[in-house]
């Protein structure tokens, strides 16, 4: 099989990487080993995260509305941040973006891309029992892809900081009319958080997101559990029987950074190349397949002429991925007790006494990363002010 662009991964970075490739006239294939049953746990999206990447909310996967989130700190203070966020249903998101696929002439095939090799400029992807040949792969598989480094990258600089998840739907009458996303920090999600997402009726996600301690977070999930549901026991009758329905694990690449995700015929975005947030990974994507769109049309498939898409990603997200990562560190490194005293200063009461100005900002930003980069730097701007 030939084609221009092979996209491995029907990840959300894949999914836009293929349709803007072909949108930009390139022959595409979109390779997953399971296109009819992906399963995917990102199910929330916020309006500014949206419009930044250029993505319109659509009806068709549209679960639930929502005000914005609620921050809570071990000792369950609260600070609320309005800000419109969407439930989202990822099996009709897929679906969505697959159909958009098809509608661009991208060519579908299920399959597991094993390894690839460099023949000329041309690379040469194996797959199961097939040899795709393509002008240019673009590895969009994920945190667990190794295609791109069977190819000699390192596409995360810092992988062990890959925050691994545990997330569950969960069922209890009238859990999901709540109206704010909750999001603890703290010891119980070193980190990172711990997330109750409604979904709306009866549904909703609960899941931790952990970073330092390896893959398997179930016993910080189930300390969770407990946690949730004593924070909501006044509020709901028999909460101790929620049923949980489902269980996902994976990693989030929240603050890893990308690293070298360009090379001759190979371009790597997404989660696979440290992108993370389903909206931002989105852009990524879209950048990436404009570029190999671009490249394929030029005759130029070199790592010169593809490290086109890694300036413009940096020049669109770097520094707010930067100071995310900073900000996670900081927030790592913070006690309980100091996020206790943090976010009631969020709350409107007062920011953490004693300490420089930068410590302020630095801390205020570790907890405000959680709804989205850009208000770190209006929160500086307000602490200069104050």
């Amino acid at each position: 099989m030939k084609c221009d662009v092979l996209v491995v991964g029907a990840s959300p970075a894949g999914l836009m990487a293929a349709i803007s490739a072909a949108k930009g006239g390139a022959g595409v294939i979109l390779l997953d080993r399971d296109l009819a049953g992906l399963d995917h746990a990102a199910n929330t999206l916020f309006e500014g995260m949206a419009a930044a990447s250029g993505i319109k909310v659509e009806d068709c996967y549209l679960k639930k509305e929502l005000e914005g989130m609620r921050i809570l700190s071990p000792s369950g203070q609260g600070a609320s941040i309005p800000a419109k966020g969407y439930f989202i249903d990822r099996k009709k998101f897929d679906e969505h973006y697959l159909r958009l696929a098809q509608s661009s002439g991208v060519t579908l095939l299920a399959g597991i891309a094993k390894k690839s090799r460099l023949d000329g400029s041309r690379r040469i992807v194996f797959s199961n029992e097939e040899e795709i040949e393509a002008k240019i792969v673009v590895d969009a598989s994920g945190v667990s892809s190794h295609l791109a480094y069977g190819a000699g990258l390192v596409p995360m600089r810092h992988a062990e900081d890959i925050a691994w998840a545990m997330e569950a739907d969960i069922e209890h009458p009238g859990l999901g009319e709540e109206m704010f996303f909750l999001y603890w920090i703290g010891s119980m999600a070193p980190g990172w958080k711990a997330t109750f997402s409604p979904a709306g009726g009866d549904r909703a996600t609960l899941g931790v997101f952990v970073r330092g301690h390896g893959q398997n977070v179930q016993p910080f999930f189930r300390a969770f559990l407990k946690r949730f549901r004593a924070y909501k026991k006044g509020q709901y009758r028999d909460i101790e029987n929620l049923k949980i329905l489902s269980v996902r694990r994976g990693g989030d690449p929240i603050c890893v950074m990308p690293g070298e995700i360009v090379a001759d015929s190979l371009m790597v975005t997404g989660g696979a190349a440290g992108q993370s947030g389903l909206a931002y990974s989105m852009r990524a994507g879209t950048i990436c397949g404009s570029v190999a769109g671009e490249a394929v049309a030029a005759g130029n498939v070199s790592r010169g002429s593809l490290s086109q898409y890694e300036k413009l990603w940096k020049r669109e997200f770097y520094w707010q991925y930067r100071m995310g990562r900073a900000s996670l560190q900081t927030l790592a490194m913070m006690k309980d007790e100091e996020i206790d005293r943090l976010v009631r200063g969020l709350s409107g009461k007062r920011l953490i006494s004693g300490g420089s100005f930068a410590k302020k900002a630095g801390y205020a930003a570790a907890i405000v990363l959680l709804f989205r980069p850009k208000t770190v730097l209006d929160l500086a701007v307000n602490l200069m002010r104050g």
